[in-house]
């Protein structure tokens, strides 16, 4: 993994692809920049994928504001001296309006990837976090974040390559998620959006996304058939595809 300096402190990301223009992939609660690993770069585009403090290989705390992470991110682009495409999943989606919304001139673009407005969280699953069960939450996880299409031998595959977050920082990320909404501003957001979901996502369902297309001015969205939240690693290739269709159109 590579590091960049951000806030005084070392980020680690994960880089692949050569070009000028770059996509920034912000992971989702719990998750790190292993979450992306299916994704591919366009040509001539670079794809960035950092650990959000207190993930990943971020020695950090984890923590409980979508807005402090928004500043990370914000911080992190300004340490690596470049506009990005911001292409956030679940809370990195929240994450990428956020910093879209107080920076626009930052955020060339917007892929929102299985993401809301607003993102309420069961209290049975804060409840969960500070029991500290990881069993219990790896359970609710393979239940909820995939598709019925997708094998469980897999799901668990993944989850052992990509690991899990402790509960600490679960509930750290699932309290920023539980306060953030934005629904009075979603309509300001100016850069260009694509917005991304699984047709069978039970944790933010469809009419999130098709409320975010039909909210942020010229937003495209395009439906994943047979996906769940973690769509960019169900359906590989229709992630994909949808993802360089947009690049190439920035």
């Amino acid at each position: 993994m590579k590091q960049l300096l951000v806030q005084d402190k070392q980020a680690f990301y994960r880089e692949k692809g050569e070009g000028e223009k770059t996509v920034l992939l912000i992971h989702g609660a719990g998750c790190n920049s292993l979450y992306w690993k299916a994704v591919e770069p366009p040509p001539g585009w670079r794809l960035l994928a950092p650990d959000l403090p207190g993930h990943g290989r971020s020695p950090e705390e984890a923590m409980d504001s979508i807005v402090k992470y928004s500043d990370w991110v914000l911080n992190f682009i300004e340490a690596a001296g470049q506009r990005f495409i911001l292409a956030g999943h679940s809370m990195g989606g929240a994450i990428a309006m956020t910093a879209a919304l107080a920076r626009p001139d930052l955020v060339g673009g917007l892929i929102l990837v299985s993401t809301g407005a607003k993102l309420g969280v069961a209290g049975i699953v804060l409840e969960t976090c500070q029991a500290d069960n990881i069993k219990m939450m790896e359970q609710m996880l393979i239940r909820s974040a995939y598709g019925p299409l997708t094998e469980l031998e897999q799901i668990k595959e993944w989850h052992i390559q990509l690991g899990l977050s402790p509960c600490s920082t679960y509930f750290s990320d699932f309290t920023a998620c539980n306060h953030f909404d934005i629904r009075s501003r979603i309509g300001e957001i100016s850069s260009p959006t694509l917005v991304v979901c699984g047709t069978e996502d039970q944790l933010t369902p469809l009419k999130y996304s098709e409320y975010l297309a039909g909210a942020i001015p010229g937003a495209k969205l395009v439906t994943i058939p047979e996906a769940g939240h973690m769509v960019m690693l169900e359906q590989q290739g229709a992630f994909n595809n949808a993802l360089a269709a947009f690049c190439n159109d920035i």
